[in-house]
């Protein structure tokens, strides 16, 4: 009874998230820029680590920030999991007061679905957001040639989407490789009305849409070893390359009386991503004590972006998290993990870097986790909270509070024997 009812509550949430999202009103400020806001969570059981869990693995959970930790699930079995997120946030700055400075949005961050292939083999797909813009803000624009600034309204909206399918490999004992392939595709539709008279009406409205699609590599590796009887030791690498985004824009200029004045196509353009590699270290206690840390850096400054009172720059991060694990044994005397509770905390510098001051991110997570033992569903719940911006006040300056829950299943894929 409990594992029908557990379906049918998931079910329900899948079904009636979509309208939920389009319920809810989302703003990024700093979305304006680039491809959006480029997901910086992992979006899985490591997120109340403050997403600190490149160099671990799990045999019940999907690790999707590192391929190499698919070959520690379990054999025979498949993991389907499905992350949502509340996010809430308030903006400070000169000029913002409420009730304008304020957003919040739910919605599915992330479908999963992995398995072991064979014995030293173990693959996954999954679809999450890679970036979101979605902005809104009343700016003054100059008439080119003119001393004149009429005032414009600014809208926008879309992102990149990853679907990915990923596979680790286990060469020896203790150490895996893996390689995650993704397609990104996705929209940016970015709308400007410039305001005449009272400032109320739209005397020339334009709209630009961007398209954006190619292929996305992510290398991966995961090593280990025991320390003594009570310690062990963790390790993990990914990477991804510089990749080209490639890019078509299209821009339509219609007047007041909605006549079309202009419209232009460019298919030759691109968005480069640049290098980012992830480092991570774990210390683990009597499988109960988890220590970690990440390191995170992305080679921005190469790509040479920049423009008005902005620019891209290179930027890292450094993240710490605690995992303390509850065991129990079931009625055949098999110890599993009851249940988990987490710390995280994260900070570092951006990559956007406005009016000569590099944007910083620093905050802290807190997350709970549950498994059943007689049901294939487990949960964790992860909430974290900080603050995105700058010190000086005519910069902007975001607090925000992500509320995350995700869902897995497990059940088994087939009986036989083992892989040879």
């Amino acid at each position: 009874m409990f594992l029908q009812r557990s379906i049918i509550a998931v079910a329900g949430l899948v079904f009636i998230l979509p309208h939920i999202v389009m319920a809810q009103n989302t703003s990024s400020p700093y979305s304006v820029l680039g491809i959006g806001d480029i997901e910086s969570s992992s979006l899985n059981r490591y997120t109340g680590m403050a997403n600190a869990g490149v160099a671990l693995t799990d045999p019940r959970n999907i690790n999707n920030s590192n391929a190499a930790s698919l070959t520690g699930l379990h054999e025979h079995f498949y993991t389907f999991e499905i992350s949502t997120r509340y996010r809430q946030a308030i903006f400070k700055g000169l000029n913002i007061s409420a009730p304008d400075n304020k957003s919040a949005d739910f919605a599915v961050s992330r479908i999963n679905l992995a398995m072991k292939v064979a014995k030293r083999w173990g693959s996954s797909v999954g679809l999450q957001p890679f970036s979101t813009a979605n902005y809104s803000y009343t700016a003054f624009k100059n008439i080119g040639g003119t001393l004149q600034n009429v005032a414009a309204t600014y809208e926008g909206e879309g992102g990149v989407n990853q679907f990915y399918w990923a596979n680790g490999y286990q060469l020896t004992k203790n150490t895996s490789i893996g390689v995650t392939a993704s397609f990104l595709f996705g929209s940016l539709r970015q709308t400007e009305n410039l305001l005449s008279g009272d400032n109320s009406t739209v005397s020339l409205a334009t709209i630009q849409n961007t398209y954006l699609r190619n292929y996305y590599f992510n290398f991966a590796m995961q090593t280990g070893f025991r320390l003594n009887s009570k310690w062990q030791t963790r390790y993990g690498i990914t990477y991804s390359p510089k990749t080209d985004l490639y890019a078509e824009n299209t821009t339509n200029v219609t007047s007041a009386d909605g006549v079309a004045i202009k419209s232009d196509a460019i298919k030759n353009d691109f968005f480069t991503l640049p290098g980012n590699l992830n480092l991570g270290v774990a210390f683990i206690k009597n499988s109960l004590n988890t220590f970690t840390v990440n390191a995170q850096s992305q080679n921005w400054s190469s790509l040479n972006y920049q423009g008005t009172n902005y620019q891209l720059v290179n930027s890292n991060k450094l993240s710490f998290g605690f995992q303390q694990s509850k065991r129990e044994k079931d009625y055949y005397n098999r110890e599993y993990e009851k249940g988990y509770f987490q710390l995280g905390f994260y900070a570092g510098q951006s990559y956007l870097k406005v009016k000569n001051v590099q944007i910083t991110d620093i905050g802290g997570s807190i997350g709970y986790g549950i498994n059943s033992r007689t049901s294939p569903i487990s949960m964790l719940i992860a909430l974290e909270g900080g603050r995105r911006g700058a010190s000086t006040p005519n910069i902007l300056s975001e607090n925000y509070i992500n509320l995350n829950f995700t869902f897995s299943y497990i059940d088994l894929l087939y009986r036989g024997k083992k892989y040879n």
